[in-house]
Protein backbone atom coordinates (compact mmCIF):
# COMPACT_ATOMS: atom_id res chain seq x y z
CA UNK A 1 0.00 0.00 0.00
CA UNK A 2 1.32 3.34 -0.94
CA UNK A 3 2.42 5.71 1.94
CA UNK A 4 0.19 8.87 1.98
CA UNK A 5 2.65 12.09 0.80
CA UNK A 6 0.41 14.78 1.99
CA UNK A 7 -0.41 14.98 6.01
CA UNK A 8 -3.79 16.00 7.50
CA UNK A 9 -4.25 19.62 7.97
CA UNK A 10 -1.81 19.87 5.20
CA UNK A 11 -2.31 23.14 2.49
CA UNK A 12 -1.81 22.05 -1.60
CA UNK A 13 -2.87 22.63 -4.59
CA UNK A 14 -5.44 20.29 -6.42
CA UNK A 15 -7.11 20.20 -9.65
CA UNK A 16 -11.05 20.76 -9.37
CA UNK A 17 -12.44 18.67 -11.84
CA UNK A 18 -9.68 17.76 -13.73
CA UNK A 19 -7.68 21.08 -14.94
CA UNK A 20 -8.67 23.87 -12.46
CA UNK A 21 -6.10 24.42 -10.04
CA UNK A 22 -7.71 25.53 -6.52
CA UNK A 23 -6.14 25.67 -2.77
CA UNK A 24 -7.23 23.08 -1.10
CA UNK A 25 -6.32 20.99 2.25
CA UNK A 26 -6.51 17.59 3.26
CA UNK A 27 -9.24 16.70 6.06
CA UNK A 28 -8.83 13.30 6.19
CA UNK A 29 -8.41 9.67 4.56
CA UNK A 30 -11.18 7.36 3.93
CA UNK A 31 -11.03 3.75 2.21
CA UNK A 32 -13.25 3.54 -0.92
CA UNK A 33 -13.15 0.17 -2.02
CA UNK A 34 -10.43 -1.82 -0.05
CA UNK A 35 -8.16 1.37 -1.20
CA UNK A 36 -6.90 4.79 0.91
CA UNK A 37 -8.06 8.00 -0.25
CA UNK A 38 -7.13 11.21 0.97
CA UNK A 39 -10.40 13.51 1.99
CA UNK A 40 -10.22 17.10 0.00
CA UNK A 41 -11.45 20.63 0.88
CA UNK A 42 -11.24 23.55 -1.30
CA UNK A 43 -10.29 26.43 0.04
CA UNK A 44 -13.09 29.00 0.35
CA UNK A 45 -15.62 26.37 -0.80
CA UNK A 46 -18.29 24.43 1.34
CA UNK A 47 -18.14 20.63 1.90
CA UNK A 48 -20.85 20.13 -1.31
CA UNK A 49 -17.19 20.12 -3.58
CA UNK A 50 -15.66 18.05 -1.05
CA UNK A 51 -13.37 15.49 -3.66
CA UNK A 52 -11.16 12.34 -2.84
CA UNK A 53 -7.95 11.02 -4.57
CA UNK A 54 -6.90 7.82 -3.84
CA UNK A 55 -3.39 7.78 -2.02
CA UNK A 56 -0.70 7.06 -4.36
CA UNK A 57 -1.91 8.95 -7.19
CA UNK A 58 -0.70 12.18 -6.19
CA UNK A 59 0.70 13.21 -9.50
CA UNK A 60 -1.06 15.84 -11.35
CA UNK A 61 -3.72 16.11 -9.10
CA UNK A 62 -1.94 17.49 -5.88
CA UNK A 63 1.16 19.96 -5.76
CA UNK A 64 2.83 20.74 -2.68
CA UNK A 65 2.98 24.64 -1.61
CA UNK A 66 0.34 27.57 -1.61
CA UNK A 67 -1.41 28.70 -4.63
CA UNK A 68 0.61 31.91 -4.44
CA UNK A 69 3.88 29.56 -4.94
CA UNK A 70 2.01 27.51 -7.52
CA UNK A 71 1.09 30.50 -9.33
CA UNK A 72 4.77 32.06 -9.08
CA UNK A 73 6.15 28.53 -10.33
CA UNK A 74 4.23 28.72 -13.43
CA UNK A 75 5.13 32.49 -14.02
CA UNK A 76 8.82 31.27 -13.87
CA UNK A 77 7.97 28.17 -16.32
CA UNK A 78 6.59 30.61 -19.20
CA UNK A 79 9.26 33.66 -18.29
CA UNK A 80 12.25 29.93 -18.65
CA UNK A 81 10.21 29.43 -22.11
CA UNK A 82 10.02 32.39 -23.51
CA UNK A 83 14.65 32.93 -22.83
CA UNK A 84 14.94 30.18 -24.17
CA UNK A 85 13.08 30.62 -27.06
CA UNK A 86 14.91 34.10 -27.59
CA UNK A 87 18.28 32.66 -27.47
CA UNK A 88 17.91 29.06 -29.25
CA UNK A 89 15.16 30.06 -31.69
CA UNK A 90 11.78 28.40 -32.51
CA UNK A 91 12.53 24.22 -31.98
CA UNK A 92 12.56 22.25 -34.93
CA UNK A 93 10.96 19.36 -33.14
CA UNK A 94 6.82 19.96 -33.05
CA UNK A 95 5.85 18.86 -29.69
CA UNK A 96 8.65 20.67 -28.12
CA UNK A 97 7.93 23.49 -29.47
CA UNK A 98 4.28 23.17 -28.72
CA UNK A 99 5.58 22.26 -24.67
CA UNK A 100 7.10 25.47 -24.65
CA UNK A 101 4.36 27.68 -26.19
CA UNK A 102 1.84 26.38 -23.74
CA UNK A 103 2.69 25.89 -20.34
CA UNK A 104 -0.19 23.70 -18.38
CA UNK A 105 -2.57 23.76 -16.45
CA UNK A 106 -3.56 27.15 -17.14
CA UNK A 107 -4.18 29.30 -13.95
CA UNK A 108 -7.52 30.39 -13.16
CA UNK A 109 -8.35 33.51 -11.40
CA UNK A 110 -8.21 33.85 -7.50
CA UNK A 111 -11.50 34.53 -6.67
CA UNK A 112 -12.19 36.68 -3.61
CA UNK A 113 -14.41 35.53 -1.52
CA UNK A 114 -17.10 38.21 -1.63
CA UNK A 115 -17.44 37.47 -5.27
CA UNK A 116 -18.00 34.43 -5.10
CA UNK A 117 -20.82 35.20 -2.60
CA UNK A 118 -22.52 37.48 -5.06
CA UNK A 119 -22.82 34.90 -7.48
CA UNK A 120 -24.44 32.41 -4.60
CA UNK A 121 -26.46 35.77 -3.30
CA UNK A 122 -27.81 36.68 -7.12
CA UNK A 123 -28.59 33.53 -8.12
CA UNK A 124 -30.79 32.74 -5.23
CA UNK A 125 -33.05 35.86 -5.97
CA UNK A 126 -33.27 35.15 -9.17
CA UNK A 127 -34.66 31.77 -7.97
CA UNK A 128 -37.24 33.36 -5.43
CA UNK A 129 -39.02 35.17 -8.82
CA UNK A 130 -37.12 38.34 -8.89
CA UNK A 131 -34.74 40.12 -11.92
CA UNK A 132 -32.68 42.80 -12.35
CA UNK A 133 -34.00 46.33 -12.76
CA UNK A 134 -32.14 47.41 -16.26
CA UNK A 135 -30.35 49.32 -16.88
CA UNK A 136 -28.35 48.26 -13.51
CA UNK A 137 -27.26 51.48 -11.51
CA UNK A 138 -23.57 50.84 -12.25
CA UNK A 139 -23.18 48.74 -15.58
CA UNK A 140 -20.51 46.66 -16.90
CA UNK A 141 -19.07 49.85 -18.88
CA UNK A 142 -19.26 52.27 -15.78
CA UNK A 143 -17.66 49.57 -13.34
CA UNK A 144 -14.73 49.71 -16.33
CA UNK A 145 -14.56 52.81 -16.75
CA UNK A 146 -14.34 53.53 -12.67
CA UNK A 147 -11.55 50.96 -12.47
CA UNK A 148 -9.63 52.40 -15.69
CA UNK A 149 -9.91 55.71 -13.71
CA UNK A 150 -8.74 53.98 -10.20
CA UNK A 151 -6.33 51.95 -12.00
CA UNK A 152 -4.59 55.43 -13.69
CA UNK A 153 -3.89 56.93 -9.67
CA UNK A 154 -1.60 53.82 -8.99
CA UNK A 155 2.31 54.14 -9.92
CA UNK A 156 3.11 53.98 -13.22
CA UNK A 157 4.29 50.62 -14.80
CA UNK A 158 6.60 51.36 -17.84
CA UNK A 159 7.32 47.53 -18.45
CA UNK A 160 5.05 44.84 -20.56
CA UNK A 161 4.23 43.14 -17.58
CA UNK A 162 0.57 42.27 -16.54
CA UNK A 163 -0.33 45.63 -14.74
CA UNK A 164 0.68 47.48 -18.39
CA UNK A 165 -1.90 50.34 -19.33
CA UNK A 166 -2.35 49.78 -22.62
CA UNK A 167 -2.62 45.56 -21.47
CA UNK A 168 -5.34 46.22 -19.25
CA UNK A 169 -7.37 48.53 -21.75
CA UNK A 170 -6.75 46.26 -24.31
CA UNK A 171 -8.17 42.91 -22.11
CA UNK A 172 -10.87 45.02 -21.05
CA UNK A 173 -12.38 45.91 -24.31
CA UNK A 174 -12.07 41.74 -25.16
CA UNK A 175 -13.89 41.41 -21.80
CA UNK A 176 -16.81 43.48 -22.96
CA UNK A 177 -16.86 42.66 -26.55
CA UNK A 178 -17.25 38.71 -25.30
CA UNK A 179 -19.75 40.12 -22.26
CA UNK A 180 -21.98 41.31 -25.26
CA UNK A 181 -21.68 38.02 -27.60
CA UNK A 182 -22.31 35.56 -25.31
CA UNK A 183 -25.05 37.41 -22.39
CA UNK A 184 -27.91 36.52 -24.47
CA UNK A 185 -27.70 32.71 -25.12
CA UNK A 186 -24.92 31.83 -21.85
CA UNK A 187 -24.95 34.16 -19.03
CA UNK A 188 -29.18 34.26 -18.15
CA UNK A 189 -31.01 32.00 -16.20
CA UNK A 190 -33.97 31.04 -17.69
CA UNK A 191 -36.27 33.82 -15.90
CA UNK A 192 -34.28 36.44 -17.03
CA UNK A 193 -34.60 35.78 -20.56
CA UNK A 194 -38.37 36.55 -20.61
CA UNK A 195 -37.22 40.39 -19.27
CA UNK A 196 -34.61 40.48 -21.42
CA UNK A 197 -36.75 39.49 -24.55
CA UNK A 198 -39.31 41.99 -23.51
CA UNK A 199 -36.63 44.83 -24.17
CA UNK A 200 -35.34 43.47 -27.40
CA UNK A 201 -39.37 43.77 -28.34
CA UNK A 202 -39.35 47.68 -27.02
CA UNK A 203 -36.51 48.14 -28.60
CA UNK A 204 -37.65 46.28 -32.10
CA UNK A 205 -40.58 48.25 -31.83
CA UNK A 206 -39.14 51.99 -31.36
CA UNK A 207 -36.60 51.31 -34.41
CA UNK A 208 -39.74 49.70 -36.75
CA UNK A 209 -38.18 46.59 -37.05
CA UNK A 210 -40.33 43.80 -37.93
CA UNK A 211 -39.40 39.88 -36.79
CA UNK A 212 -41.28 36.91 -36.82
CA UNK A 213 -39.67 35.44 -33.74
CA UNK A 214 -37.68 36.43 -31.03
CA UNK A 215 -34.09 34.98 -32.19
CA UNK A 216 -34.36 37.61 -35.26
CA UNK A 217 -34.17 40.07 -32.57
CA UNK A 218 -30.96 42.21 -32.82
CA UNK A 219 -29.43 41.83 -29.53
CA UNK A 220 -28.83 44.92 -27.33
CA UNK A 221 -25.30 46.13 -25.84
CA UNK A 222 -25.79 43.85 -22.54
CA UNK A 223 -22.91 46.40 -21.18
CA UNK A 224 -24.85 49.12 -21.18
CA UNK A 225 -27.82 47.42 -19.40
CA UNK A 226 -26.49 44.33 -17.18
CA UNK A 227 -23.98 45.00 -14.34
CA UNK A 228 -21.28 42.89 -11.50
CA UNK A 229 -23.55 39.87 -11.15
CA UNK A 230 -23.70 39.06 -14.76
CA UNK A 231 -20.01 40.48 -15.49
CA UNK A 232 -18.56 37.48 -12.68
CA UNK A 233 -21.13 35.01 -14.42
CA UNK A 234 -18.71 35.66 -17.36
CA UNK A 235 -15.72 35.44 -15.27
CA UNK A 236 -16.72 32.25 -13.83
CA UNK A 237 -15.71 30.18 -16.70
CA UNK A 238 -13.23 32.71 -18.19
CA UNK A 239 -10.75 30.37 -19.17
CA UNK A 240 -12.61 28.64 -21.05
CA UNK A 241 -14.38 31.23 -23.30
CA UNK A 242 -10.28 32.04 -23.99
CA UNK A 243 -9.69 28.96 -24.86
CA UNK A 244 -12.54 29.03 -27.47
CA UNK A 245 -11.27 31.75 -28.86
CA UNK A 246 -7.89 29.55 -29.75
CA UNK A 247 -5.24 31.16 -27.58
CA UNK A 248 -2.95 29.24 -26.44
CA UNK A 249 -2.23 28.87 -22.66
CA UNK A 250 0.69 31.72 -22.42
CA UNK A 251 -1.50 34.15 -23.69
CA UNK A 252 -4.52 32.97 -21.92
CA UNK A 253 -2.49 33.03 -18.52
CA UNK A 254 -1.56 36.51 -19.20
CA UNK A 255 -4.63 37.89 -19.63
CA UNK A 256 -5.95 36.25 -16.55
CA UNK A 257 -3.39 37.51 -14.33
CA UNK A 258 -3.61 41.10 -16.15
CA UNK A 259 -7.25 40.77 -15.03
CA UNK A 260 -6.61 40.04 -11.33
CA UNK A 261 -6.31 43.62 -10.34
CA UNK A 262 -9.87 44.39 -11.94
CA UNK A 263 -11.43 41.21 -9.88
CA UNK A 264 -9.51 42.27 -6.61
CA UNK A 265 -11.30 46.14 -7.40
CA UNK A 266 -14.83 44.56 -7.89
CA UNK A 267 -14.37 42.99 -4.92
CA UNK A 268 -13.09 46.28 -2.76
CA UNK A 269 -16.48 47.94 -4.64
CA UNK A 270 -19.31 45.42 -4.15
CA UNK A 271 -21.10 46.92 -2.17
CA UNK A 272 -21.20 49.73 -4.35
CA UNK A 273 -21.87 47.89 -7.31
CA UNK A 274 -24.11 44.87 -5.80
CA UNK A 275 -27.02 44.81 -2.91
CA UNK A 276 -28.89 41.54 -2.66
CA UNK A 277 -31.53 43.60 -1.32
CA UNK A 278 -31.38 46.65 -3.84
CA UNK A 279 -31.72 46.41 -7.96
CA UNK A 280 -34.01 44.16 -8.27
CA UNK A 281 -37.95 43.40 -9.14
CA UNK A 282 -40.62 40.93 -9.06
CA UNK A 283 -40.49 39.27 -12.16
CA UNK A 284 -43.61 40.50 -14.75
CA UNK A 285 -44.39 36.61 -14.90
CA UNK A 286 -44.58 35.69 -11.89
CA UNK A 287 -47.00 38.75 -10.80
CA UNK A 288 -49.08 37.67 -13.85
CA UNK A 289 -49.37 33.98 -12.25
CA UNK A 290 -49.98 35.19 -9.18
CA UNK A 291 -52.83 37.45 -10.43
CA UNK A 292 -54.63 34.16 -12.71
CA UNK A 293 -54.02 32.01 -9.55
CA UNK A 294 -56.52 34.52 -7.47
CA UNK A 295 -59.04 35.07 -10.54
CA UNK A 296 -58.23 38.68 -10.99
Amino acid sequence: MSKPMFAVDEKFVAFYDGSKPREASVFGFKEVGGRLHYQIRFTGFSSFYDDTIPVGEESGKMIKGTMKDFKRSQKEAVQAAKSRLSTEGPSTSAGSSAGLLEPTPIVGFNWPPLLKKVIALDHHRIHQHFEHQLPCIFTVDKIMEEYLGHFATLPEVTDDGPTNTVLIKKNLAMVKRMFNAVLRNFLLYKPERFGYNDLLKEKAKENKVEYQCVSQLPDLPASELFGLAHLLRLFANFPQQLKNLNLNNAVINRTIESLQGFMDFLEENREKYWQEDCGYVTLPSYIRRQLSNNGM
